[in-house]
């Protein structure tokens, strides 16, 4: 039997992985994911999966069942609604809940959409769309009146978080009362990801640059958009081995928020109004006090993508802008004279606002240097104190060592804060330019 070649690279290739481990699961005696589809791909296709992806643990199985039973609770309800699948690449999932009256709408990339049809052909319950799930002309194929449940599995940690919330924010209004199911990785996840994380040292791992914790996921959501309000969590885990074991003794630790997650959401029909407010830039932060290693890569990841998508829509705004520029050259009396006034104005206006957001930040530093510089000067004082008053050769020796241990504990907090307040600051003062290209590019789009 002659074997595909895939011809995949980036994010596409990672639904070979993840076909890899539904596929390894179903074929085990004990599975607990039944697809012959998976496997019946996974062995027409000229890949070294073990190569690649090493030995499945099998937590990519067990999420795809958990949004099967998913779906099979929601097409007991709705049995001819019409389920749409983000980023599918070679997801068998319509086949492993069809019911035979439900519709089936595939969305991915033109070369995803071509090998999916080499196994999955479409026909009139089943249709493919090549498109970018962040195209909206997806959702232009959708019935207006058919119950919905859109799945994006595997597919919303490789885009940038401002692209997630528009992605999100444009479900919520077009689609009210349908139900969205998606799964997203810990920030720790991400931030590593972002540096260059190996799954085996022949496979580099795509950036992963949306990461959240499972308890900041509900309140973001909400203040993405009202309508995302009832969110339900859905747990899956590696299914057997010590790896099941560590996973739910995870559970009872501090850590339970910083695992992968899945989630449900339940789109409201008409959403109550909430507080909209967006925090000025000159706010005084909140997230800057002392926390780990993860918070600060977390953070330079976000300010990352952020200076990612700044530098792309600025590229856009100048291309429109060099495209005036030569209309006018052609035909001065027909050029937007307007857009070329607002060019300096609204630079200077965008370099003073962070100017002025930079200088109220610096003083913010200023009293937190000098309330740090209080609270360690009393610390040496108790430590001295305690000291004076140690009876014996040994309660000295505890009490300065307790008093080192201390400082270091100290030293490396500050650390930690010193380096997600340089990286607040930092976005703050950028919030000036993104703002003002994001309304020049909507301006010269119009």
């Amino acid at each position: 039997m002659l074997k595909v070649s895939p011809h995949l690279d980036g994010v596409s290739e990672t639904m070979l992985w993840s076909l890899h481990n539904r596929a390894s699961e179903a074929r085990l005696p004990d599975a607990l994911l039944v697809d012959p589809e998976s496997t019946r791909i996974h062995a027409a296709i000229d890949y070294d999966y073990d190569r690649h992806f090493g030995t499945p643990a099998g937590s990519l199985a067990m999420r795809a069942a958990r949004i099967d039973e998913a779906l099979r609770s929601w097409l007991t309800r709705h049995p001819d609604g019409i389920v749409v699948s983000l980023g599918e690449g070679l997801e068998t999932q319509s086949r492993r809940v069809d019911n035979q009256r439900m519709r089936w709408l595939s969305v991915d990339l033109p070369d995803a959409i071509r090998l999916r049809e080499r196994f999955l052909p479409p026909n009139d319950r089943f249709r493919h769309i090549a498109l970018s799930a962040l195209d909206p002309a997806w959702m232009d194929a959708i019935d207006p009146s058919a119950p919905v449940f859109i799945v994006a599995q595997g597919l919303l940690m490789y885009l940038p978080p401002e692209r997630v919330r528009l992605l999100l924010s444009g479900i919520a209004s077009r689609f009210p009362g349908a139900e969205l199911v998606f799964d997203c990785i810990p920030r720790w996840f991400s931030a590593l990801t972002l540096v260059g994380l190996r799954q085996t040292p022949h496979y580099q791992l795509p950036p992963m640059p949306w990461g959240i914790n499972r308890d900041e996921l509900a309140p973001t959501l909400r203040e993405w958009h009202p309508a995302l309000a009832d969110v339900t969590l859905l747990d899956y885990r590696v299914p057997r081995g010590l790896a099941r074991v560590l996973s739910g003794m995870i559970d009872r630790t501090p850590f339970r928020h910083e695992v992968p997650s899945l989630a449900h959401v339940a789109i409201a029909r008409t959403p109550q109004r909430v507080s909209r407010r967006r925090p000025m830039p000159s706010d005084t932060p909140t997230h800057c006090a002392p926390e780990t290693m993860r918070d600060v890569m977390a953070a330079a990841s976000r300010n990352a993508g952020n200076s990612g998508d700044l530098a792309l829509t600025a590229a856009q705004v100048i291309a429109k802008r060099v495209a005036l520029g030569v209309a006018a050259s052609v035909n001065p009396l027909q050029a937007d004279h307007a857009e070329f006034a607002r060019m300096l104005p609204e630079k200077m206006a965008a370099c003073s606002a962070a100017g002025k957001i930079l200088l109220h930040w610096s003083d913010l530093a200023r009293q937190q240097a000098a309330r740090s510089a209080i609270e360690e000067a009393r610390a040496t004082a108790d430590a001295t104190r305690a000291m004076a008053l140690s009876r014996n050769p040994l309660a000295l020796a505890m009490a300065q060592g307790s008093y080192a241990r201390a400082l270091c504990a100290r030293i490396t907090a500050q650390s930690y804060a010193a380096g997600l307040f340089m990286l607040a600051a930092q976005d703050a003062a950028m919030a000036p330019f993104r703002e003002t290209v994001a309304g020049n590019l909507e301006r010269l789009a119009g």
